[in-house]
């Protein structure tokens, strides 16, 4: 077990700050992060950072099998999935098959980094906006320092707050959406509640996911508070209470708080990004992966969902992870690639409880099963890094417990 977790803290940052680069396979667009995990995973496992876990292994090769399986039948029975589509399986979801072997002050030093960069973000969320309402008009500064053509496309990097508005919703400049600074935002506030981070520390970050107007990091936090409120750290979230009282002032004092109210009950409207999001993909991709018994029964090929929305002229509408397994891969999948993630994603949670919105929103909110940023935040923190063995008192923070850690190496003590 290493003392060190240099390879870690480098796939958390790169996970961060290159996820809206991308290049050229063809006539795809691949990200630039799936090469530079791979390499740096690679990387770990020859110094002796990461290690194979066995069981998640034997779990991973349960749904490549199921993948490959259906991929093979609908090949012989004519249909042309998308070999692109069946490869990012394969390489997206290899990294839940690594664990990182490294010393509890080293996970220790690793959510220090995670909850320190998401700190400043928070601040640059909060500065987007903030230099909005002083007259300064939108920009992207990324393409001040990256070319455009190495950016990935089909995302809403900028995104009005309500159409035709002027003020645009918080990205925090590196961030692919506003709903992806929002989770990433959401996932370091949890982290930071059940490590007890000092209360201004929790603030930045709960006022950081309100620029983005997107409820995708309330998603990962309020089961960490549902989580916290009935156990022994129940007093750690007191420290949300000031966050509380700025946020109330900022929903007053802008129209956020009123683009809030409309988004909590915009998912019946067929033409709001909730509806899009959460209920669309459910009503168009489902009915049609039980049409007939072959396609109940190994779906009608990879990639094809999409092929199937674009037909309907739904681009917009996305492709969470349940409608798309089970249109791609039918009944087989369902049972091979989804069984598998909950066992190996819900053993993972058990262990880590503050991740628990990360799995309601890889399972539901998600935006696709193929999403990078969703796909690699998940497993980094469900799959890879290990769960936490220093003990605690009831009423204590864990960190606090270890006699062997500094004040200096606390997680934002």
């Amino acid at each position: 077990m290493r003392d060190s977790a240099p390879c870690t803290i480098a796939l958390l940052v790169t996970s961060i700050l290159f996820q809206r680069l991308g290049f050229r396979v063809t006539e795809e667009q691949a990200p630039v992060m799936i090469p530079v995990v791979l390499l740096l995973l690679a990387v770990g496992l020859r110094t002796g950072e990461f290690r194979i876990h066995r069981g998640n292994l034997r779990l991973l090769g349960v749904i490549w099998g199921a993948a490959a399986v259906c991929t093979l039948a609908q090949i012989v029975l004519g249909g042309l999935p998308s070999l692109f589509s069946l490869a990012l399986i394969l390489v997206l979801y290899g990294m839940a098959a690594v664990a990182a072997d490294i010393s509890p002050a080293a996970v220790a030093r690793v959510e220090k980094v995670f909850i320190g960069m998401m700190t400043f973000f928070a601040v640059v969320s909060v500065g987007q906006l903030a230099s909005q309402y002083l007259g300064i008009p939108y920009e992207d500064h990324m393409l001040r320092v990256v070319p455009e053509s190495l950016l990935l496309v089909d995302y809403n990097t900028a995104d009005p707050i309500a159409y035709g508005d002027p003020i645009f919703r918080s990205n925090g400049v590196v961030f692919l959406e506003p709903s992806f600074v929002s989770l990433f935002l959401g996932a370091a506030a949890a982290l930071a509640l059940w490590r007890r981070a000092h209360w201004l520390v929790i603030s930045l970050l709960l006022v950081g996911m309100v620029p983005p107007l997107a409820g995708s990091g309330f998603v990962v936090l309020i089961p960490a508070v549902l989580v916290l409120a009935f156990s022994s750290r129940r007093r750690n979230l007191l420290a949300i209470v000031p966050a509380l009282a700025v946020a109330a002032a900022v929903a007053f004092l802008t129209p956020l708080g009123e683009r809030y109210l409309d988004r909590s009950t915009e998912a019946s409207d067929p033409n709001t990004s909730s509806n899009i999001r959460l209920i669309q993909p459910y009503t168009e991709l489902l009915p049609p992966s039980i049409e007939d018994p072959v396609s109940a029964a190994v779906g009608h090929g990879a990639g094809t969902a999409n092929d199937h929305l674009e037909a309907q002229r739904l681009t917009a509408v996305t492709q969470p992870v349940v409608p798309k397994v089970a249109f791609e891969y039918g009944l087989l999948g369902l049972l091979g690639i989804l069984g598998g993630l909950v066992l190996m994603l819900g053993r993972g949670v058990r262990d880590r409880p503050w991740t628990l919105g990360l799995l309601v929103l890889y399972l539901y909110v998600n935006a696709s099963f193929l999403q990078h940023t969703q796909v690699f935040i998940t497993l980094f923190w469900i799959c890879l890094i290990p769960a936490d063995p220093r003990p605690g008192t009831p009423g204590r923070d864990a960190d606090a417990d270890d006699p062997s850690r500094s004040p200096e190496e606390l997680v934002a003590r």
